[in-house]
């Protein structure tokens, strides 16, 4: 910092001298220099003593040491239906739904992804075996309610099934409700854009608190409702597919409303009934930190401003006074009163900040050993804590729901979870309330397709799994013949958090 400050006066004096000298030259010009150095100069002053430091490598691996996460930290896995499951063909994630929005029908699909549906028990067994004692799975609503006045008893039951098999495991099942997959029949009837469509959503919502409320206390209603709606409705990579439709905005206010309705009745009807267990319900959101690529750029840094305008600090208004605002007119278009506190966690979501070069955005800068192969995201430790200590200001418990990385190689995962827990660590040292990490995520498994790819190229291959993925061939479905076998299946990197939860459940368990 004192280097900045030194060096920001120096430039300042550079500044006054060339000056100077401009005004013996250009007499006519004075006013203008003058005028452009008075505002200047304070607001590159400003920018460049505030700039950011490079991420760096500097973490503990708690693999070999122990860290002060206390004897109840929750270690999970997260997934996602849509992502593992086997697709049903009745969700906006079918090839004939994308081909019909898209027009292309080459673009990557679920189809069989890690074929979850049906090897629900050995994904459980694999959470088990790293030593999880939780894990957060979400419910495929197309599945539970494939046309919309119909509901299938053996989906439901399906799901309980799973939850009953994680309590006898000693693993405590957390339950998100909707994880950026709709089913068609909805989608068709305008989604989240209209709001007379939420009962529908909210209908099934209880019918699996309902459910599942016996086995189940810790639900997540939405995934991320920001990235939903600004992903498929404002850049266009997401169903439905739509880029600047204008409807973002309203999605974003259906969703938190959807939200709250479904936190208030599921509370309602535990207090009345004190039947089940009783419900812990998570605002979902992924932080993302919004920074300038120059720091001198006063576009960069008022593009950023709005992107995080946008992207985090609408959701946090929202569930702190009830105002939802739009962000281009900025203006009021909501007050829901009610939806203030509304959650009893924050499920954080946290995989990397962003940096702006006008309106495109990209990774920042940092060093090759944090650069990702994925060119939108670097590994950056103080960009965890930073997430915490935002997440913070609701004044309610942190659990990091979902952070993961698609590596270079399984050392760089390695770095990704000791850098990530040393955040956390951190941030419980400082007095942040976090309990619990869950790693994105179990074996590889289907990332969502961008649809501007050309007919000529593919994806990048999906490695955020700890495990390799157990079908083998995306197109037959074939599986690994050794799949069951969790020695054979797991990365180097799934063993290395396999020994860090071990390494400090044991100090813990002496505590």
């Amino acid at each position: 910092m004192i280097q900045k400050i030194f060096m920001a006066v120096g430039f300042l004096t550079i500044y006054n001298t060339y000056s100077q000298d401009t005004n013996k030259i250009y007499t006519n010009n004075v006013g203008i220099a003058s005028l452009t150095g008075a505002v200047l100069t304070p607001y590159l002053i400003y920018k460049y003593i505030n700039l950011p430091s490079l991420p760096e490598i500097s973490v503990q691996d708690f693999s070999t040491t122990q860290g002060n996460f206390g004897k109840n930290f929750s270690w999970g896995i997260s997934t996602s239906s849509t992502q593992n499951e086997e697709n049903n063909g009745l969700n906006t994630w079918s090839k004939d739904y994308i081909q019909e929005k898209t027009g292309k029908n080459y673009l990557q699909t679920p189809d069989f992804a890690c074929e979850s549906f049906t090897h629900w028990q050995d994904d459980i067994d694999k959470v088990k075996y790293l030593g999880c004692n939780s894990y957060r799975f979400s419910i495929e609503w197309s599945r539970i309610q494939p046309t919309e006045d119909t509901f299938d008893a053996a989906a439901i039951e399906h799901y309980v099934t799973m939850a009953k098999y994680c309590i006898k495991n000693g693993i405590t099942p957390m339950v998100c409700l909707h994880h950026y997959s709709d089913p068609i029949w909805f989608m068709d009837k305008g989604g989240f854009s209209k709001e007379e469509n939420l009962e529908k959503f909210e209908t099934y919502c209880i019918t699996m608190y309902e459910a599942l409320k016996e086995f189940v206390g810790q639900w997540i209603v939405i995934s991320q409702p920001v990235a939903y709606a600004v992903k498929s409705y404002k850049v266009g990579m997401m169903p439905p597919f739509l880029k600047n439709s204008g409807l973002e905005d309203i999605v974003m206010l259906n969703m938190f409303k959807a939200h709250v309705h479904v936190y208030d009745t599921m509370h309602t009807s535990y207090n009345q009934n004190k039947q089940g267990l009783q419900p812990e319900v998570g605002i979902c959101h992924q932080i993302v930190q919004m920074k300038a690529n120059t720091w001198y750029n006063p576009f960069d840094q008022l593009v950023a401003h709005f992107a995080d305008r946008l992207y985090n600090q609408t959701l946090l208004r929202f569930f702190t006074n009830g105002n939802f605002e739009s962000l281009i007119p900025m203006k009021k278009i909501a007050h829901e009163p009610q939806a203030r506190g509304k959650f009893d966690f924050f499920a954080l979501s946290y995989y990397s900040p962003l940096s702006f070069t006008g309106t495109k955005a990209g990774a920042p800068d940092c060093s090759p050993d944090l650069a990702c192969p994925d060119s939108f995201r670097i590994i950056d430790k103080e960009g965890m804590y930073d997430a915490i200590v935002e997440a913070a200001k609701f004044g309610k418990p942190i659990y990091v729901v979902e952070n993961g990385i698609s590596p270079k190689d399984e050392n760089q995962r390695k770095l990704f979870l000791d850098s990530s827990l040393s955040a956390i660590a951190k941030a419980i040292r400082k007095g942040y309330k976090v309990l619990g990490y869950s790693y994105w995520t179990l074996m590889d498994d289907y990332e969502w397709t961008d649809p501007k790819l050309e007919e000529n190229e593919v994806s990048p291959p999906s490695r955020f799994g700890l495990f390799k993925n157990r079908v083998v061939n995306k197109k037959t479905g074939e599986l690994d013949p050794k799949f069951t076998n969790h020695d054979t299946m797991i990365k180097s990197g799934g063993l290395h958090y396999k020994n860090i939860i071990k390494n400090n459940k044991n100090r813990n368990n002496k505590q």
